[in-house]
């Protein structure tokens, strides 16, 4: 007898325990069928207030993205669901920090959707990844060399993620949103074969099918599902090994190489890669973001390293992670020299300059709910994304730090309207011969900022703030 989808669901939901009694969901909703088919059957599982949706606008398909986002809005006015809505503007971000475009919508879109769900109070996030996206991603990894990690396919769970349609079929959840009735819209990019992806869906695994004879989609996840058990053994191995052989020393990560040496190659490799993930630069950010996704050639970089055992040598592994053989070890530690370049950004007036920092989450965390981001005399706390949307206007170009001039005009923090800084200067009593020793942060006549008196409300920090940045100015005329 055919299993119904929603059978399918329930049964992946109770056997690998994604949604204990009393856990509130938010559910991500892009509107496509997946994650509509996923909404509508979490909305029939779970009790009353227990189910809350997001979505996130990355703006980079313009009016399609527009449009995604009004039919989400539609879609759960009509079944009473509430919903988060969070946007960025990607492609400027992706831009600014040197990350693919991919990567960074990755990055914006789960810092949002963890964010909607600490304001909601919600256990866990869904997101509709089906069986069929699954068998993609393991023959992507095949495809491409990937180690065992990537033949265990996606994961059930990770951390507050849970994907509760990894069982279901893109055909069943077709059948199950005709049964019910419930409209979706299609992302015209999932027609583009020039992505790697795609190609996989379209052509690739049709024509394995053909040529099998049968669908090749369920020898894929039968195989994922070997190979997580062998995964699971190995990183139990693995977290043993790192509990007693390494250590943090002065925001370093120290691997005790002779205990490294009698390692088994399977182990050894996933204790470089778990290290190299779990290193954190000066901000205290782990450039790989805990994730396991390294290269695999250099975790065979940094054991090779070891292996010669020439003190001084250093491996690079990526993002700015490095590994340097010493007497102590092998030391793993993330380079940023003179800042991080690809995010700082500096300019000078008359021997004055700034910096630009990104805080770290857990400083963004700490700052938040207090007055920690209130402007001081030579600092302020912008929203990243209300900033960089601000000089992409302007061509990508650096505010300055200047003098006033005539017709510079500002938003004050907390106001609507706009107001001249000549104007705002008198309304706060400022004398005249204070104004005139006054700087500006300006891109234009737009101001962003005025040390000592006020910050604009366009870059103002709010409850949507993902990400926050410091402008901080160097008084001794260096740019530290």
């Amino acid at each position: 007898m055919k299993q119904d989808a929603f059978d399918i669901f329930k049964q992946t939901v109770e056997k690998r325990g994604l949604i204990p009694a009393g856990t509130k969901v938010l559910a991500a909703v892009s509107g496509g069928a997946d994650s509509v088919c996923m909404l509508l059957m979490l909305k029939r599982l779970l009790p009353e207030g227990a189910l809350a949706a997001a979505h996130f606008n990355h703006r980079l398909r313009g009016a399609e993205s527009d449009r995604d986002e009004a039919f989400a809005r539609e879609l759960c006015a009509r079944e009473g669901i509430r919903l988060y809505c969070g946007t960025a503007p990607v492609g400027v971000l992706a831009a600014f920090e040197n990350l693919g475009v991919e990567e960074c919508a990755r990055k914006y879109r789960y810092r949002f959707l963890n964010a909607a769900a600490a304001q909601g109070g919600y256990d866990v996030i869904a997101v509709a990844h089906n069986s069929g996206d699954n068998a993609e991603t393991i023959l992507m990894h095949i495809l491409r060399g990937g180690a065992l990690d990537g033949l265990c396919g996606i994961s059930y769970r990770r951390d507050n993620i849970i994907r509760p349609l990894l069982d279901v079929s893109r055909p069943q959840i077709e059948s199950y949103l005709k049964a019910a009735g419930a409209s979706y819209i299609e992302d015209s990019t999932n027609t583009d074969e020039t992505l790697l992806r795609n190609r996989v869906r379209r052509v690739i695994l049709p024509f394995l099918s053909e040529q099998l004879g049968h669908d090749a989609a369920p020898v894929l996840l039968r195989q994922a599902e070997l190979a997580r058990a062998e995964r699971d053994y190995l990183e139990a191995e693995a977290a043993a090994f790192i509990e007693k052989a390494v250590r943090t020393e002065e925001g370093r990560l120290i691997l005790d190489t002779e205990k490294f040496a009698g390692l088994p190659a399977a182990v050894a490799r996933r204790v470089v890669r778990n290290v190299i993930a779990g290193v954190k630069d000066i901000d205290g950010n782990m450039p790989y973001g805990g994730r396991k996704d390294i290269e695999q050639a250099a975790v065979e970089r940094v054991i090779d390293l070891i292996a010669k055992g020439r003190k001084g040598s250093r491996a690079v592994c990526g993002r700015g992670v490095t590994v340097r053989l010493s007497h102590s070890g092998a030391v793993f530690r993330v380079e940023t020299p003179g800042r991080d370049q690809a995010t700082d950004r500096t300019a000078a007036h008359h021997g004055k300059g700034y910096t630009v920092r990104t805080l770290s989450d857990t400083e963004f965390r700490e700052r938040s709910g207090s007055n920690g981001f209130k402007a001081e005399k030579a600092a302020v706390f912008f929203d990243k994304t209300k900033y960089l949307s601000i000089i992409n206007r302007y061509g990508n170009v650096a505010p300055v730090l200047r003098q006033v001039r005539p017709g510079d005009r500002i938003r004050p923090f907390g106001m609507r309207g706009e107001k001249t800084v000549q104007k705002l200067l008198i309304d706060r009593k400022i004398p005249q011969e204070q104004r005139a020793e006054l700087d500006v942060l300006a891109l234009g006549s737009e101001v962003l900022w005025i040390p000592g008196v006020c910050s604009g409300e366009l870059t103002r920090i709010d409850d949507g703030t993902l990400e926050a940045i410091e402008l901080r100015i160097d008084t001794d005329g260096r740019l530290s």
